[in-house]
């Protein structure tokens, strides 16, 4: 019905501040572009957002510009913020689809690739009202019927992006979807998710259409959130779940906890999506998993997660658990001595004049010993401190502090604060803030969540030496090759 030679569109419980139009319009009249994009703000009763602030379109005004200029334009795709020429709408058949959510980003989309030009201008033309509770479509997103309407209407979008053969363009585009859009409405229905339904197999086959035809995932991208979209896309909603949402599962029984991280690195595995890369985000969740309290009432599943591990990364990815590098029948014994003893690292302190470690337990001098384990060669064994002191706390329990030579230390070996007991050595979750860097020190420090690295390295001075003949050796290079260049 509109006549005007603009259009402009806005849900009617947001605000559209004075002069955001003008600013809009102005645009298009002076420089004859096809769309104008304004700045938004997000807002609810406690707090407002920027949105645009990750997107590199929005820091600065821009006319007569293409989509293939400023690609982050993607990322905005609400019809809200933006004035429209109506001619240039209606030559391209531009329309909303009847659908039950996301009915914008498809035609903008569209509109995007057909504009011959578009301004960007630095007013905020938008309030976009975030209702609290469940009426809004927002709010409703996680729904089976909301998500199959997105991913089809994403899924239309990834074809046209993918059409247009522009690599920055697609290398955006698969952004959106692994780690911006895409991700959050997977991660909303699986937030919800409690047990197999019949939606899962039509969600997991909308989803996996969209991913067939989108780009592939950029680096960038975290490898939690591209295995939560691939798992989700071949029906594993249980292990997919573990994924989009690791922190969800921190304070539950250590039996749930690890039967989760067990059953998603199963199911990674059963489908071949583990990629390079992917054990560097794992690494501290399932440290953390590992050397949880109250393991030992879990032990079934504590064996299960160390064999799906080892299954798929090998033995370097334990090298943070003793307990793991123990005989099969000494396991449990282990894990309730590290129940047991619920030891803690509270403060580490470096230096030349060695490593000193000041800790808890609740067993003594007389049942364990601080030490460091060397998990990359589990056969050696642990290094043991030069003096050991304890004192009755006034819980109840031990404080100590073990102090380690210097020479004592293996050159370059991941070691971890532990506990021996007999034969068995169990690890000691840290509490403690690891030292500043310094060049001087001769340990450097790794901390993993509750695990932390410590590494001896050569003293400062022959180092300060190699780095001053690499310097000069690099120097003479570079002379004797602009030399070459010159004759």
């Amino acid at each position: 019905m509109a006549r005007g030679e603009f259009l402009v569109f806005s849900d009617g419980d947001d605000i559209v501040p004075d002069g955001a139009y003008s600013a809009l319009v102005d645009s298009l009249r002076e420089s004859g572009s096809d769309i104008a994009f304004g700045d938004y703000l997000k807002f609810r009763p406690v707090d407002t957002w920027r949105p645009t602030d990750s997107m590199a379109a929005f820091s600065r005004p821009s006319r007569g510009i293409t989509l293939a200029d400023e690609p982050t334009l993607l990322y905005s795709r609400p019809c809200w913020n933006k004035a429209f020429r109506r001619d240039w709408w209606l030559r391209n058949g531009l329309s909303f689809p009847d659908v039950p959510r996301s009915n914008d980003i498809v035609p903008m989309v569209r509109a995007y690739l057909a504009a011959r030009r578009v301004d960007i201008v630095s007013a905020v033309v938008y309030l976009y009202r975030e209702r609290p509770g469940v009426s809004s479509m927002t709010a409703r997103a996680d729904s089976s019927r909301s998500i199959l309407s997105y991913l089809e209407q994403e899924r239309i979008c990834a074809e046209l992006v993918s059409e247009t053969q522009d690599e920055g363009l697609m290398r955006v585009y698969a952004g959106l979807v692994y780690d911006r859009d895409g991700f959050v409405h997977i991660a909303k229905y699986l937030s919800r998710w409690e047990a197999p339904s019949p939606q899962d197999a039509d969600v997991a086959a909308a989803l996996q259409r969209l991913l067939a035809v989108s780009p592939r995932p950029p680096r960038h991208v975290h490898s939690f959130k591209r295995l939560a979209l691939q798992l989700a896309a071949n029906g594993e909603f249980e292990a997919a779940r573990v994924l989009a949402a690791p922190d969800a599962i921190e304070g539950q029984h250590p039996r749930v906890r690890l039967r989760a991280w067990a059953t998603a690195l199963q199911r990674i595995s059963a489908h071949d999506l583990w990629r390079a890369g992917d054990h560097a985000a794992l690494t501290l969740p399932l440290a953390s998993a590992l050397t949880a309290p109250q393991a030992a009432t879990a032990a079934h599943e504590w064996k299960s997660l160390v064999a799906a591990v080892r299954s798929l990364f090998g033995d370097r990815e334990l090298m943070l658990v003793p307990e793991a590098s123990a005989h099969a029948e000494e396991i449990e014994r282990a894990l309730a001595m590290r129940d047991q003893a619920a030891a803690t690292v509270g403060e580490i302190l470096g230096g030349r004049g060695g490593l000193t470690l000041t800790g808890s337990s609740e067993l003594g001098g007389g049942t364990v010993r601080p030490v460091l384990y060397d998990g990359e060669f589990a056969g050696n064994p642990p290094v043991e401190p030069s003096t050991v002191a304890w004192r009755r706390s006034p819980e109840g329990g031990w404080d100590w502090t073990a102090s380690f030579r210097v020479g004592s230390l293996p050159l370059h070996r991941p070691l971890t604060p532990a506990l021996r007991a007999g034969d068995v050595v169990v690890s000691v979750r840290s509490e403690a803030t690891v030292p500043e860097y310094d060049r001087i020190d001769p340990f450097l420090y790794d901390p993993f969540g509750p695990v932390v690295m410590i590494r001896r390295r050569r003293h400062w001075v022959p180092r300060a030496a190699r780095r001053v003949l690499l310097t000069a050796a690099g120097r003479i290079r570079s002379l004797l090759g602009s030399r070459s260049n010159s004759a």
